[in-house]
């Protein structure tokens, strides 16, 4: 198992096994639920607090939940029906990706103890809340043409759009791209759960990240390298 927080993108894998990490882990970096128990592990903070990256639990029972600023969740375990004060009802199995927009705020009832990898940022509030089911093989993916920075091969890329603000934040959805090597640099932050395939990330200060299905990563603004892509990858994505 790796969590790597020092890295030049902060990762976790197998994400599913983040328990297995507690017992090392600073204070700061643990989320607790009303009972004080640990309900999750922060991957990345930024300083000013703004953006979040990790994982966290709902354990089974009825409890509440709000998202001050957009929060998407990609659900990989457990089941549940959050039910928002303006009367939307959202079922939750694994594999479902909700992205709670700003404000939106109700409550949980938990069938069965319930996980979500997730990242906060700045986004907007929305009448209706963005939600993809099946996140793995959710279909059909729009073609979003080659990567434009080929180093080797072409290497194309294709994905689903579940929400994105009119200025282009806080865009999320599920994104795809088959074997090649192209220039990475990023410009925005973004949260990055991989699903199947693999690939290396060279950072151009030699920092490797490899990439396995069941990686959470954080690739931070002005991130610069290169991506060699051995297995189509596909991944839960946000884009502050």
């Amino acid at each position: 198992m790796t969590l790597d927080r020092t890295s030049s993108a902060p990762h976790l894998h197998p994400a599913a096994q983040w328990e297995q990490q507690l017992a090392d882990q600073d204070e700061q970096f643990l989320l607790r639920d009303a009972h004080a128990k640990i309900a999750g592990l922060v991957l990345h903070r930024s300083p000013d607090g703004v953006v979040e990256v990790g994982i966290r639990r709902w354990r089974a029972g009825t409890t509440p939940f709000a998202a001050p600023a957009d929060t998407l969740c990609h659900f990989t375990c457990g089941r549940a029906i959050f039910h928002s004060r303006q009367g939307e009802t959202l079922e939750i199995a694994p594999g479902t990706v909700v992205h709670f927009k700003q404000g939106w705020s109700g409550h949980a009832q938990v069938a069965e103890p319930l996980d979500a990898t997730y990242m906060v940022c700045a986004g907007g509030p929305a009448q209706r809340t963005p939600l993809l089911r099946d996140a793995r093989t959710a279909s059909p993916l729009k073609d979003w043409g080659a990567i434009p920075t080929m180093l080797e091969g072409t290497s194309q890329a294709a994905g689903i759009l579940l929400s994105r603000e009119a200025d282009g934040r806080a865009e999320s959805g599920i994104w795809t791209c088959t074997p090649g090597v192209w220039r990475c640099e990023v410009t925005h932050d973004e949260f990055c759960h991989f699903l199947e395939g693999s690939c290396t990330y060279t950072h151009d200060g030699g920092d490797r990240i490899e990439i396995q299905p069941d990686t959470l990563a954080f690739f931070p603004q002005g991130w610069a390298g290169r991506c060699e892509v051995h297995r189509t990858v596909r991944k839960v994505y946000m884009i502050r």
